[in-house]
């Protein structure tokens, strides 16, 4: 395993890095007062492990840089989330297939999450009420790079530099 830092409560596990669900599983059931992860390519058991055994977990970045599980997992890993992780506050999805079930479920499985980003989770198709929820029950809800072909979100402003395509903020 190759860890980029586990200190004061904080585990990073860096891009490129090769774990097995088995050897993070056991690693991180020995983590229980981690409150920070920023991790890669977790299968939705990993993330589930990781729920179970970090109860202080507060921040979790969670990146998707393995194209063929970009296809196969879908919404096991937000479920994951939303069943395991209820003290979550910030959470960061990058490069994942969730869709508005995923989303849901991490809303109501996370009451206490304060803030959402979202980059790059084409899947997901906001109805109007989703989108109020998302709104209204996250003070921090973000999106990137999730409309195509010059379709533009309702409720959106745009922040960021350079392109308007870029970055998304949605506010109530």
């Amino acid at each position: 395993m190759q860890l980029l830092g586990v200190r004061s409560g904080i585990l990073g596990i860096g891009i490129g890095s090769r774990i097995s669900d088995e050897g993070f599983s056991k690693a991180v059931r020995n983590l229980t007062k981690l409150e920070e992860v920023d991790i890669c390519n977790l299968s939705s058991y990993s993330l589930e492990v990781l729920g179970q055994s970090c109860p202080f977990l507060k921040s979790l970045k969670f990146v998707n840089t393995n194209a063929e599980a970009f296809v196969v997992y879908g919404d096991a890993e937000a479920i994951a989330i939303g069943k395991t992780m209820p003290a979550l506050r910030h959470l960061f999805i990058k490069e994942n297939d969730l869709t508005d079930v995923g989303l849901v479920a991490i809303l109501d499985g996370c009451p206490l999450l304060e803030t959402l980003h979202l980059e790059e989770c084409y899947q997901l198709d906001l109805t109007e009420s989703l989108l109020k929820r998302c709104v209204t029950q996250i003070k921090d809800f973000q999106l990137s790079n999730m409309y195509n072909h010059g379709d533009q979100c309702p409720y959106a402003h745009y922040v960021g530099p350079g392109d308007e395509d870029d970055y998304i903020y949605l506010f109530g």
